[in-house]
């Protein structure tokens, strides 16, 4: 049975990814995070030609993500700074840096850590956990209507993940972890209940 398109204007993820969908969006807030401010310092960086840097910086201040600001006070030429809705960004870059440096990096090529700046030591690692603190497993999680379900748009696709919450629950396997150095598969596979 084919599937309501998860590109609907009202699904939250859709709507995230057609302002944070390519890869220079993340790397362009990364560098603001670096202290980059200037254009020419995001060419040089990032080796991004100047013309699709132009558009994307265009787009993130179009989105409000990030923001003009002069240099200098009363200066006319201008750098670019996070506003609050680019600083929400930041968990996101995080978890995608932390990400890469567990599935993509050895330890030993890790080549950047975030650092608290007062204590200096390193952030933990961005986890998934409910409103007492308890650490959720992706298993534990589950997809629920909020108030925009109804809206036409999305509610076919609503109607879809709901059909298929038992086959769902029976059948995601729990994720699986490639060591970096041995090749080796450890797998966290947890058996359904019942399963001998």
């Amino acid at each position: 049975m084919p599937h309501p398109s998860l590109h609907k204007p009202a699904c939250s993820v859709a709507r995230a990814l057609e302002v944070l969908g390519d890869r220079w969006t993340l790397l362009l807030v990364r560098e603001i995070l670096f202290g980059t401010r200037r254009f020419d310092d995001f060419a040089t960086h990032l080796g991004i030609a100047r013309t699709v840097l132009t558009e994307r910086l265009n787009r993130l201040v179009e989105a409000g993500i990030v923001q003009q600001t002069p240099l200098k006070p009363g200066g006319r030429r201008f750098g670019y700074d996070l506003t609050q809705k680019g600083e929400d960004l930041v968990p996101a870059l995080i978890a995608v840096m932390q990400w890469g440096d567990r599935w993509l990096q050895s330890p030993d090529t890790v080549p950047i850590r975030v650092t608290e700046r007062t204590s200096g030591e390193e952030l933990p690692t961005i986890q998934l956990r409910g409103r007492s603190g308890t650490l959720l497993a992706v298993d534990a999680l589950d997809w629920a209507p909020g108030p925009g379900a109804g809206a036409p748009e999305i509610a076919p696709l609503i109607a879809a993940y709901e059909a298929q919450r038992p086959v769902r629950a029976r059948s995601v396997p729990a994720p699986r972890r490639v060591a970096a150095r041995a090749g080796a598969v450890r797998s966290r596979r947890v058996k359904p209940e019942g399963a001998a």
